[in-house]
């Protein structure tokens, strides 16, 4: 997980508990996978957050939202991810969908 993407766009962590989980074996670290792993403020009153949902659940997933004008019920784009490599996917598949202008 390399939050210096968000950063590269302008973005601005404003939580990070997720990157230094990253790497770790999922099933030995259920007890920190919770719904609030990273939160940043983008361009454009843009918010990136990333959680995993259920809490504390080896059958959960890792679900990144991007949510525009605070409008936590609708967000723009959500995508969810069960590993590492799929969550860097999922947040480069959402910084594309960030609005730029």
């Amino acid at each position: 997980m390399n939050p210096e993407k968000i950063k590269n766009i302008g973005g601005k962590i404003n939580f990070d508990e997720l990157t230094i989980l990253a790497g770790s074996k999922i099933a030995l670290i259920t007890d920190e996978l919770r719904e609030d792993l990273l939160q940043a403020s983008l361009p454009n009153e843009q918010i990136i957050d990333i959680g995993w949902y259920p809490e504390f659940s080896e059958h959960g997933a890792f679900r990144i939202s991007l949510i525009a004008n605070q409008n936590w019920e609708s967000p723009i784009y959500t995508e969810t991810a069960k590993t590492w490599d799929d969550l860097e996917k999922a947040l480069d598949n959402t910084l594309d969908k960030v609005k730029k202008t």
